[in-house]
């Protein structure tokens, strides 16, 4: 229920409402004629801007017109005679002008080309000839591939080749005349009148009659024509001692016990393998006495005497294998020898045979001289012993190194020379014992030679001096007598 209200709140309320009715329809008509104008203005512009741009298009547009013979025509038929240019006004034309007014005031005797500086250089098309780009690419796959000289190399034969096109009428036979490099060679040996192979066919030891064309049978020596041919002389090559073998590794116990392991390992590792394949059969287990309850356990105790008997065997079984592999690999008498030989000489194809001259001042006591004839036989040496009644002796030795080494050994330490003497002389009185010079063995002279001169060791007595001379002379080596009888020992 509405309130009671007076009757002018109820006029000024229906005026407040006419009025507002009266905007919203003068908004709304507003609203209808903008957008209708908004509309129009969008025609309109439209319309204008295509006209504008296709004036301004047509304006642009210079349009050439020709006639039947070529002439340039306008718009209406008429021929045109002077076509008008547009004349620049920029700061070109201000600097042509600029470079006018430079050449007034340019010194003549300056060499200098005038229309490069009035007309500077246009811009022109640059072509490429036919290849170039592959040719690049060719050179940067060498150089990718082989490396900078391979590359390097194409392309100056690539050079080479533009080069013999661009110039085709040369003639390739042509030679470039240049400076005459004049070489030093060496004389060469004058032509001899006869060759040196047919002088020893020639009677008279040239040609003669032969050169004038008639062969002379009296010219040549038929008993030298023979049906063999004729092959020069073989010179034997000069005795080298062989080079030295490779000397073994020196290990330490140490190392040579972890080697041994080592190597041991490696052959059970071995055996193991090959029994996992099925190509040898597995070991028997290996029981004794005292792990005989561990390995069989329960059938130790249901038959123990049963079970010992055939341990017992199985151990003899093991014994008697162990035997058996020992005397198989046990070396034959004539292995042995061979061993003991090997470890005693050298090997006789060694070329290098050394030489010891050894000098004694007495070598009469026979027990000495016994042991310098049976060591240098039983060592395998041939050479000498030279004992003079009254003088020095002589005693020299050839053979192997290792043979040479033992009796050096012999004849420097092993033999007391000293006492060997006095044992012999003991008769006789003290001072002539006093009077003779102390016996000793000294080293004269050690080195190699190609091959030996004696063939055997032999003891020579002699009475003279002349008499020990004769016995080196005639095996041809005279100088090892001379040199012990001036050697004189360095104090």
């Amino acid at each position: 229920m509405e309130p009671h209200r007076s009757s002018e709140e109820r006029e000024s309320s229906d005026g407040s409402k006419d009025r507002e009715k009266s905007v919203v329809g003068h908004d709304n008509k507003r609203k209808e004629r903008s957008e209708e104008e908004e509309e129009k203005y969008y025609e309109a512009r439209k319309k204008y801007v295509r006209v504008s741009s296709l004036d301004a298009l047509s304006k642009a547009m210079h349009v050439l017109r020709l006639d039947a013979w070529g002439r340039q025509v306008d718009e209406h038929g008429n021929v045109v005679v002077n076509i008008p240019n547009n004349l620049s006004t920029v700061n070109i034309n201000n600097n042509h002008d600029a470079a006018f007014q430079i050449l007034k005031h340019f010194d003549p005797r300056i060499r200098i080309d005038k229309l490069k500086l009035l007309r500077p250089k246009k811009m022109t098309f640059h072509f490429v000839d036919q290849g170039k780009w592959s040719k690049q690419a060719d050179i940067v796959k060498l150089r990718s591939r082989f490396g900078e000289a391979q590359a390097r190399d194409f392309k100056a034969k690539q050079a080479h080749l533009a080069r013999a096109k661009a110039e085709p009428d040369i003639n390739p036979n042509l030679i470039e005349v240049a400076e005459r490099i004049i070489t030093k060679e060496k004389p060469k040996d004058p032509i001899p009148d006869v060759e040196w192979w047919d002088v020893p066919l020639l009677r008279s030891g040239t040609y003669g009659n032969i050169t004038q064309g008639g062969l002379v049978e009296e010219v040549l020596k038929k008993e030298k024509i023979t049906l063999y041919v004729e092959h020069p002389l073989p010179i034997e090559p000069p005795a080298e001692p062989a080079p030295p073998p490779p000397q073994p590794l020196k290990l330490t116990p140490k190392e040579r016990k972890k080697l041994r392991t080592q190597r041991r390992l490696a052959t059970e590792n071995n055996r193991k393998e090959m029994v996992k394949q099925g190509l040898l059969e597995p070991p028997k287990p290996k029981v004794k006495m005292s792990n005989l309850m561990k390995v069989r356990g329960s059938e130790a105790t249901q038959d123990p005497t049963k079970l010992e008997m055939e341990i017992r065997s199985a151990a003899a079984e093991r014994q008697q294998a162990h035997v058996d592999r020992n005397i198989a690999r046990k070396l034959t008498p004539a292995e042995r020898r061979e061993k003991k030989e090997r470890k005693l000489f050298d090997d006789n194809n060694t070329l290098e045979t050394i030489v010891c001259v050894y000098k004694v001042n007495d070598l009469s006591h026979p027990q000495t001289r016994f042991k310098v004839d049976v060591n240098a036989q039983e060592n395998r040496l041939s050479g000498c012993a030279v004992v003079i009644s009254e003088g020095i002796c002589v005693v020299v030795v050839e053979g192997g190194n290792k043979s040479i080494k033992r009796y050096q050994k012999l004849m420097l330490k092993r033999i007391n020379w000293a006492a060997a003497v006095k044992d012999e002389d003991q008769d006789e009185d003290d001072d002539d014992d006093s009077e003779k010079p102390q016996n000793k063995c000294v080293l004269v002279w050690q080195g190699s030679v190609a091959k030996p001169s004696f063939h055997r060791f032999l003891v020579h007595e002699c009475r003279t001096e002349n008499d020990a001379r004769k016995v080196f002379f005639d095996a041809g080596v005279g100088h090892y007598w001379d040199l012990s009888v001036n050697f004189t020992q360095e104090v």
